[in-house]
């Protein structure tokens, strides 16, 4: 029992100093501190320091050092404590210049926003679902395929041979490794193998991802409790994203990756996020790269969708941000060059599982099966329906008799002009996010018609796979559906 509660302790120790990584990077990315709150900082914070310390130990695997805690650990954590004492002295010297002067007899006092009835429900299931998956997580070992064979088999050796040995291992060995070197450090935190404990990191992955998906949307101007019921819309239609809570697969992590880039690059766009969207966004492309195969592709998707909505609608703030899309490029760079280097000195060879032809039956027979998968119950409830419903509410133009001048929509964040007497579909920072759904339900189609599996396996292979291709891009369509839901209520107040 002694021994189980040290572990558990090791475990947090390990997965705070992780956070702690994460926030001093949010730090260097993001210096104003009232730019961005607290939970955002807390929601970005366990990605960016498992992409800065899996990345830093490829840096020792490249350098030939062998994976010891301190040096894993030690030499990450002096950026991030700099930068956070950095933005402290910077708080404090905000605090000192802005201070205010008395109080006047006529200032109204400060009140608390107090959470309303909806408010706790809807947390209190979100605390029940994690609750759930935080068990099942740590009392169960690893279990599916390729948490066993391909994830955890990989961070086994790595942690028992202390370095990135692939040698022993025959099967996707050019596979990324983000995930299987977050968990050799967590078992270097740990000092031994644990299978159980270190699946603890999923359920905060997931938390993560609501909690950006809650943040964004409060950005975009919609109020708490609708926040919230979008938040745990996501979380509790079907059972994809729930079983990806315990599941200790990759799809998870690349999810979060994916909302964070997409999310950052729509704050962008909107022009109303917090300073430093899109060197956050390049931090979480990096992530895409790094996380599993499909994340380059992923991330390609995002930036060209935001280019092509910037080129085709053109507003006047759109030649600054065409370029700075240079931002999320760099991003994938660096989270796929260094790999490449690593399979180059090694002589891994890449796979070519997925490049080796063009099979057009396969794109037929996927079609009905991919849009089957949209309105499939099991997968994703009725996300998918709600969304693909936002999306023809946001492409219909709203009565004339519905629109003032003084509620039109804020000019800066839409390029200007009075946006909801078009349709609100057509502004730059809603048409990237429909470009970016529609582009990868394409590349889905895509790649199932490129992979090389025989007549009778191939249906089995569309059926293993879809859910988990679906869930990398379904935190987009929550947003989609807060934007829908967001015009509703434009119209509602107007009307």
């Amino acid at each position: 029992m002694t021994e189980g509660a040290l572990l558990l302790v090791r475990l947090l120790a390990g997965l705070g100093a992780l956070q702690l990584v994460g926030y001093g990077l949010t730090a260097w990315l993001c210096p104003a501190p009232e730019a961005f709150s607290r939970l955002e900082r807390h929601a970005v914070g366990l990605g960016l320091g498992a992409l800065i310390i899996s990345l830093w130990m490829l840096a020792l695997a490249l350098l030939g050092s062998s994976f010891r805690l301190p040096l894993v650990l030690g030499p990450p954590l002096i950026p991030a404590l700099s930068g956070i004492i950095w933005q402290a002295l910077r708080r404090k010297g905000q605090t000192a210049v802005s201070a205010l002067p008395e109080k006047t007899k006529n200032q109204k006092p400060k009140t608390k926003n107090l959470l309303s009835h909806w408010d706790w429900l809807l947390l209190g299931l979100l605390g029940v679902l994690f609750l759930f998956a935080a068990l099942r997580a740590v009392l169960y070992p690893m279990w599916a395929w390729d948490a066993l064979a391909t994830w955890g088999f990989k961070a086994k050796v790595f942690y028992l041979e202390q370095g990135l040995d692939l040698s022993r291992i025959k099967a996707h060995n050019y596979y990324p490794n983000l995930v299987p070197l977050l968990l050799t450090y967590l078992y270097l935190c740990l000092g031994q193998v644990n299978d159980h404990l270190v699946k603890l990191v999923f359920p905060l992955f997931g938390a993560g991802l609501l909690s950006l998906v809650y943040s964004l949307l409060r950005r975009s101007g919609l109020g708490r409790t609708a926040s919230l019921g979008i938040t745990a819309f996501l979380a509790l239609n079907g059972v994809t994203f729930i079983v990806h809570l315990f599941i200790a697969y990759a799809d998870l992590p690349l999810t979060y990756y994916t909302l964070g880039a997409v999310g950052f690059t729509w704050m962008r766009l909107r022009q109303e996020g917090p300073s430093g969207c899109l060197p956050l966004a390049a931090a979480f492309t990096a992530g895409l790269a790094w996380c599993k195969f499909e994340g380059p592709p992923l991330a390609g998707t995002i930036i060209l969708a935001a280019a092509l909505a910037l080129i085709t609608l053109r507003p006047p703030s759109w030649p600054r941000c065409l370029p700075a899309l240079a931002w999320p490029l760099g991003g994938v760079l660096l989270g796929y060059l260094p790999w490449r280097l690593f399979m180059r000195l090694h002589h891994i060879e890449t796979g070519s599982d997925h490049l080796l032809g063009f099979y057009p039956q396969q794109l037929f027979q996927a079609l009905p099966v991919v849009l089957k998968g949209l309105f499939f119950p099991k997968f994703f409830g009725v996300l998918w329906p709600a969304a693909l419903a936002s999306l023809v509410l946001l492409a219909k133009k709203p009565p004339a008799a519905t629109i003032s001048p003084s509620q039109a929509g804020p000019v800066p964040a839409h390029g200007g002009g009075l946006w909801l007497t078009a349709r609100p579909l057509f502004a730059p920072p809603t048409l990237f996010l429909a470009l970016f759904l529609g582009g990868n339900l394409v590349a889905i189609l895509l790649g199932y018609a490129v992979a090389p599996t025989s007549a009778e396996e191939f249906p089995f292979y569309v059926r293993a796979t879809l859910d988990r291709l679906l869930l990398h891009i379904t935190p987009a369509a929550a947003l989609i559906i807060g934007e829908g839901l967001r015009h509703l209520e434009a119209r509602g107040s107007l009307e």
